[in-house]
């Protein structure tokens, strides 16, 4: 296993799209202001994601379960200028 490295941003008024090519094993987004979408693209028992939303002060973090196991299709959007997340990516 190699180094973990850690990636930190401010979004807003754009989408950021996490896929296992980017080696992500931990991701936390809090909202910092306004409203925060996070959508998954996989589906759990023949259901399909439904995007969550976050408000001012709400946060979550997804953990990959093992490293060669990263986080894949994970879309966070801060849709408008008054929307700001802040963002930790850690990867492997």
């Amino acid at each position: 296993m190699g180094a973990t490295n850690v990636w930190t941003y401010t979004l807003t008024n754009d989408t950021l799209s996490v896929a296992a090519s980017d080696n992500a094993v931990r991701l936390s987004v809090i909202s910092r202001l306004g409203t925060i979408t996070v959508a998954g693209s996989g589906s759990f028992q023949g259901i399909a994601s439904d995007p969550v939303t976050l408000n001012e002060g709400q946060g979550v973090t997804i953990t990959a379960s093992v490293v060669s196991n990263p986080i894949d299709g994970v879309t966070i959007t801060a849709g408008t200028s008054g929307d700001i997340a802040e963002i930790i990516i850690s990867s492997s």
